[in-house]
């Protein structure tokens, strides 16, 4: 900040734009909320699983906060895993399609996470691998979905990222909030929370994909 001159210069200094026009501007857009709306529920789905965890592992089961400690690493390790995936992928797939694959990559997990708890009794690992896909779909999905929300406007990118950084935040903050409001002492609101949220996020990121540009070329002949 002190030695570098900031080399950007603004072409003209215009008029002051009212932040409030431009959250209207942008929520108004679709795709943009339908962006925004899917990192913010895969956010809520991601912070209930890892609210509900905590208890589950050394109330519920009975385990120590040291065990509960090591099986925790399953989420930040699939969130990384994620995102070394989404960045070897990017520019060779669409970004709607990554935020579709996070999406449907929830589903998948908690279906399968809820069949074996309604199915048999509850361990570590059914909580912690559906944990760390969890965090691998969010991995996969936050990137792009915070490149499209951006890409919607680009005049309006600082505008469009405070937005969505406030969706996650809230969100995360609600489902949390929820999960703590139903729990009961067993795995099930855990379930029902995780799935309410994950259902949200693969509507919004169904949105995206459905509204995607298709090339020119993709056009069926007459």
């Amino acid at each position: 900040y002190t030695v570098i001159e900031e080399t950007h210069r603004p072409r003209s200094t215009g008029p002051f734009v009212n932040p409030l026009r431009s959250y209207v501007a942008l929520l108004s857009q679709r795709r943009f909320s339908a962006f925004v709306l899917q990192s913010g529920f895969q956010s809520g789905a991601f912070f209930a699983m890892a609210s509900a965890s905590p208890f589950l592992t050394t109330e519920y089961l009975g385990r120590s906060a040291s065990e509960y400690g090591l099986y925790f690493l399953f989420f930040p390790v699939g969130y990384c895993s994620g995102n070394w995936v989404s960045s070897r992928l990017s520019g060779r797939v669409g970004i709607e399609t990554m935020v579709l694959a996070g999406s449907l990559l929830f589903v998948a997990t908690v279906i399968g996470q809820a069949s074996f708890i309604l199915l048999s009794d509850l361990t570590p690992l059914m909580i912690f691998i559906p944990g760390f896909l969890i965090s691998f779909g969010q991995g996969l999905a936050l990137p792009n979905a915070q490149a499209g929300a951006i890409r919607v406007a680009p005049s309006l990118a600082g505008t469009a990222a405070g937005i969505g950084a406030f969706l996650q935040a809230i969100c995360g903050a609600a489902f949390s909030q929820l999960y703590g409001f139903l729990a009961d002492g067993t795995p099930y609101p855990m379930i029902w929370t995780v799935s309410a949220s994950t259902l949200l996020a693969f509507s919004a990121g169904l949105y995206v994909y459905a509204t995607r540009e298709r090339p020119a070329n993709a056009l069926h002949n007459t």
